[in-house]
């Protein structure tokens, strides 16, 4: 092509400088800035592990170019510009790398608040790259560590704003003063120089790919480069570079793509050549990023290192044969796979564009295919139900809007834990079924967000029916419309309000035109009732649709106001809640139930320790008989690597075995749980009435609670059980009748020795 310049390319450190000078303009047509968060972060992390970026393109600036273009500076410049570059293609990516080395003073795009990017230095050094990088949004308390340098040093954080500064340098000279007084000179000094040699390298030894286009070449023809660009996708993939280095192999991507995706007509999302090469990469080594996907190339080493320090090669594909024998083997999964996703009896999809999150197809398949392991030919059933409950926790926790490779591993390893022991039951399962209550629906009025996607997918399980033909729908016409008329909501002021999900329903454009037609439910409904030759038909009918009886109730008032739409509203989100519980079986064969046997004396205070550790909030323990042994296992159970999310525990006991000895065990645990930021207080119950009233021993927080065995039985290993129930007994109201173990001991040693004689 004429006027065209050759392929170029500038380090990193030559494009900060001309980000921070405003070099750079973004003509009128582009699209905002809108990536998310953990896309920044994402680039990032290319850009520190030394990955291609992608080749941009600009056109190089006059002052006519940029007034037929209406160029702006990049997103959040402050300052005057000095425009010398049109930014073509690579808009995205050079607005986050302004955002992240220059934190402006503006909040992120679609956010509320700015963001701040880090590295984490000690993940950072040991090469854990996938952990190593992060983000958070600036509160008072980040903005506060921004301006903190020592608190930065002592948690080794490096904000990425600290390299747009001309003189970054200066932070590792003062990082190195202050560890010098820690660990001394000498290792201060080598891991500062490590870490200034590797930034400084970067800076100048990282090369950004470009392309320049001459200021002379016609308007018309960079806006056809600029649309053909973006149109036929040139950005090179993680698939087109596998395609190209498995060329040689005999192996050719593209076209047994072609193959597939002419079959599996469902598959839509451009990524999903991707996600079947990431769900084989998980099944052969548990990882799929795409530095791990490199390694599907037949041939290609990998290099492992041992337990024991030591580094071996391994080798996952020997052949052209074995790897295309794993890919068709991985086709056939995907597409059951996919069944599942848009059957609207399983997981109720029903379409491409109602799949919450497409990113979870690979995980979601290679657990498909762990399940049918000969081991678990008889827990097949349950392991399927498994898979469920962390499918729709997984979705409703939102799990896999960002960091999706590591989220992935992460849920391969736990699921196959989980899979061999029902205690293992995933962090993520855990905290959605725990938090479920506190789900806020209402403010789901995006069709495109994940959550609004999944309760419409339940809608569709639950049967929801025709409201004309009362029969099932032709779930390939299914839109979702309105309960409560747009109209009317825009007319009181609901602004999107009356668009949140709680509002909608699976119904057919023809059912919404002709029998909604924009009127209140107290007329269209109405009318419904007129037509049904039973009352009870329509009730059933809108139940199908979550819609209980009682918000019927609602939508048939005369002069509907809006204190009847939020009430609506709030009844309909009770009933979905309550549904999700029911899919999720929480409150029944999910309930936490643990034997305690003789044959098992590790794995029983195991068992305990576990129940402690799925408390939230606060642990309130009774028991009339306590003693050291159950200061022992809390305290193990405290002090684990796992998450606790306890802040407060009480433990109320009896006269019963409470003497000095315990007195002084009890101050010492309580000065141990103070060091872990956590408060501990055991009181005594003194009348003997209220201590009569209690026979079993239980376990109490603000989501859970566990009847539970005597800490001494479960020390021996006498039969006995662990089990989660709905009961809570008056704890509060059992404290009045108490005294505290430490400050009242001269009441309750008193007592002890009347009770004695």
């Amino acid at each position: 092509m004429k006027n065209i310049e050759s392929p170029d390319k500038m380090h990193l450190g030559r494009l900060l400088d001309e980000l921070r000078y405003g070099k750079f303009v973004i003509p009128d047509f582009q699209r905002e800035f809108e990536w998310s968060p953990w896309d920044v972060k994402e680039l990032l992390r290319s850009i520190f592990e030394d990955y291609y970026i992608g080749t941009m393109l600009f056109w190089r600036a006059s002052r006519e170019n940029q007034n037929l273009l209406r160029c702006e500076p990049i997103y959040g410049f402050e300052g005057k510009c000095e425009p010398q570059h049109i930014v073509l293609d690579g808009q995205q990516r050079l607005s986050a790398l302004y955002y992240a080395f220059f934190a402006p003073r503006v909040k992120f795009p679609n956010r509320k608040n700015r963001y701040i990017f880090i590295v984490k230095l000690d993940k950072f050094l040991n090469e854990e790259f996938d952990d190593a990088f992060d983000y958070e949004w600036l509160t008072s308390r980040t903005e506060s560590f921004l301006n903190q340098r020592d608190k930065q040093f002592r948690e080794k954080i490096l904000p990425i704003s600290v390299l747009g500064d001309q003189y970054w340098y200066d932070w590792f000279r003062d990082y190195r003063d202050y560890w010098v007084g820690k660990v001394g000179e000498e290792e201060a000094d080598n891991e500062c120089d490590k870490l200034e040699r590797f930034f400084r390298d970067l800076l100048v030894s990282y090369d950004i790919s470009y392309i320049e286009l001459d200021r002379d070449i016609e308007v018309s023809k960079v806006c056809d480069i600029f649309t053909r660009l973006n149109s036929t996708g040139l950005t090179l993939t993680i698939f087109d570079l596998l395609n190209a280095l498995m060329r040689p192999k005999g192996i050719y991507l593209k076209e047994m793509w072609r193959q597939v995706s002419s079959d599996l007509k469902e598959l839509e999302w451009q990524r999903t050549k991707v996600y079947l090469l990431q769900a084989i990469s998980i099944l052969e080594q548990g990882y799929c990023s795409p530095k791990y996907l490199y390694y599907l190339v037949p041939g290609t080493k990998k290099v492992i290192k041992n337990s024991d320090g030591s580094k071996d090669s391994i080798v996952i594909f020997s052949s052209r044969d074995e790897f295309l024998e794993k890919w068709n083997f991985l086709v056939e999964k995907m597409r059951m796979t996919l069944d599942a996703l848009l059957n609207p009896r399983d997981l109720g999809a029903i379409r491409p564009d109602f799949v919450p999150y497409p990113t979870m197809l690979p995980i979601l398949t290679a657990l498909n295919v762990i399940k049918e392991q000969d081991k678990y030919t008889d827990k097949r059933i349950e392991i399927e139900a498994k898979i469920r409950r962390w499918y729709w926790a997984s979705v409703f926790t939102q799990n896999y809007s960002s960091a999706v490779d590591s989220t992935m591993t992460h849920d391969y390893y736990s699921m196959q834990r989980w899979f061999e022991d029902d205690a293992e039951i995933p962090q993520v399962v855990e905290k959605f079924e725990s938090n479920i209550e506190n789900l806020d629906l209402q403010k789901e009025s995006m069709s495109g967000s994940a959550l609004y996607k999944a309760v419409f997918n339940i809608l569709v399980r639950k049967g929801a029916r025709d409201f004309i033909t009362f029969e099932l729908p032709e779930y390939s016409l299914l839109e979702d419309h309105h309960i409560v008329p747009r109209s009317w909501g825009l007319r009181e002021g609901l602004d999107k309000r009356i668009d949140t999900i709680l509002n909608r329903t699976p119904l057919s454009e023809r059912t919404n035109r002709q029998l909604i037609a924009d009127r209140l439910p107290n007329v269209y409904l109405k009318e419904m009732f007129k037509r049904a030759k039973n009352k009870d038909d329509v009730y059933q009918l809108l139940e199908s649709h979550l819609i209980s009886k009682k918000a019927t109730d609602i939508l048939m008032r005369d002069n509907f106001s809006l204190e009847d739409f939020k009430e609506f509203i709030e009844e309909r989100q009770k009933t979905i809640i309550q549904e999700i519980k029911s899919l999720l079986a929480i409150g029944g064969d999910t309930v936490f139930s643990g034997l305690i046997t003789p044959q098992t004396p590790f794995s029983n205070i195991s068992q305990m320790e576990k129940t402690i550790q799925k408390c939230d909030e606060y642990l309130y323990w009774i028991d009339k008989y306590f003693g050291k042994s159950g200061l022992e296992i809390l305290a193990s159970a405290l002090s684990s690597n796992q998450v606790i999310n306890i802040s407060e525990v009480k433990i109320l006991t009896s006269l019963e075995k409470v003497d000095d000895k315990l007195r002084e065990d009890f101050k010492r645990f309580k000065e141990e749980l103070k060091n872990r930021g956590i408060s501990a207080e055991m009181r005594v119950l003194v009348q003997k009435d209220v201590a009569a009233s209690i026979h079993d021993r239980w376990i109490i927080s603000k989501y859970k609670s566990f009847n539970i065995p005597s800490p001494d039985v479960i020390k021996r290993g006498q039969y006995s059980e662990i089990k989660e129930t709905d009961a809570r007994l008056p704890f509060d109201e059992l404290m009045e009748s108490s005294l505290d173990i430490i400050h009242d001991w001269p009441k309750i040693s008193e007592l002890i020795r009347k009770n004695n004689k």
